[in-house]
């Protein structure tokens, strides 16, 4: 019998008041699975089934940052339980951050999301010398790494039995990846902790208060990369806040720094063709639709 929220509640030391599924409880699914639980105590609790991919260093990486953000008044979702392993994946409880994203964002609340990320680097900025690469994570940009831990080849290799068209296109927009990086330095960019997906449905606000939540994807990268992730291309007042924030707290950005945004975007699109392969191999099933969108973007022209 595969293992139930109510197994793993138990052997964390929970006791289930009331059970909520939330996303991706389907076991069968590579990704992450969550569910809200209530304690005898009436707290609420996330209970979460993590990624296949993730290791008890990677998870630890992620627990560090949390507890250090923490620590320094952020409302984030730091571990209440475990990890513990079942059925080959990790299992914890983290705290519940209340409140509600923001959707369909003014140009005024973009500049303080940006303002927001500002004050999480510069918060994050002294644990960077205690942490090394998060294990399993490389720089964005880094495309012949990502590539190798993704099995892009095996992945293009499938790719072509289906769509041979697509295939080559997505082997011609890695390779002018690969040549965006080495031109513009992207390599060379400085590094920080970053959240990974600092979207605003990550951000959730109540009142004055602001919580932060989903640091699934936070690892060493530039702050170029983690504008990119955040979606910059749609909302341009992001970097705008962050700026006028980082300026006041003495880590503004460098124009190496903001020019880079542009090719990383291209990178970008490489990547999720790559995230689409690699799940496409997992699940038997490939979105093709959604691998030609993504090389659309990539700025590469159809072979």
């Amino acid at each position: 019998m595969p293992t139930t929220p109510y197994d793993v509640a138990a052997r964390l030391g929970l006791p289930v008041e009331k059970l909520e599924e939330i996303q991706g409880t389907d076991p069968a699914h590579p990704g992450n699975g969550n569910w809200f639980l209530w304690t005898g105590a009436g707290e609420r609790v996330v209970l979460r089934r993590y990624h296949v991919l993730r290791t008890k260093l990677d998870l630890l990486f992620e627990a560090k940052v949390l507890a250090h953000l923490t620590d320094r008044g952020w409302d984030v979702p730091s571990t209440v339980a475990g990890p513990i392993r079942s059925d080959e994946r990790f299992w914890a409880a983290t705290r519940f951050v209340s409140g509600q994203p923001r959707r369909g964002e003014t140009p005024e609340q973009r500049a303080e999301r940006g303002a927001v990320l500002a004050r999480l680097h510069a918060d994050l900025r002294e644990l960077v010398v205690d942490l090394p690469q998060r294990e399993g994570f490389f720089q964005g940009c880094d495309l012949a790494a990502m590539g190798e831990f993704q099995d892009w080849v095996p992945g293009i290799a499938a790719l072509r039995e289906l769509r041979p068209d697509l295939a080559d296109w997505a082997d011609a927009a890695m390779a002018a990846g690969k040549q965006f990086v080495a031109e513009h330095n992207l390599l060379e960019l400085p590094q920080v902790i970053v959240h990974g997906d600092f979207a605003e449905w990550n951000l959730h606000f109540e009142g004055e208060r602001v919580g932060v939540i989903d640091f699934d994807l936070a690892h060493l990268d530039s702050r170029s990369w983690e504008f990119v992730m955040a979606r910059v291309h749609r909302s341009p007042e992001l970097i705008t806040g962050y700026q006028q924030q980082a300026t006041e707290l003495g880590i503004p950005l460098s124009a190496e720094e903001i020019a880079a945004t542009e090719p990383l975007e291209r990178v970008f699109r490489v990547n999720m063709v790559m995230a689409e392969l690699w799940t496409g191999q997992h699940t038997g099933r490939f979105d093709l639709q959604e691998i030609e969108k993504q090389l659309g973007r990539t700025g590469t022209p159809r072979p």
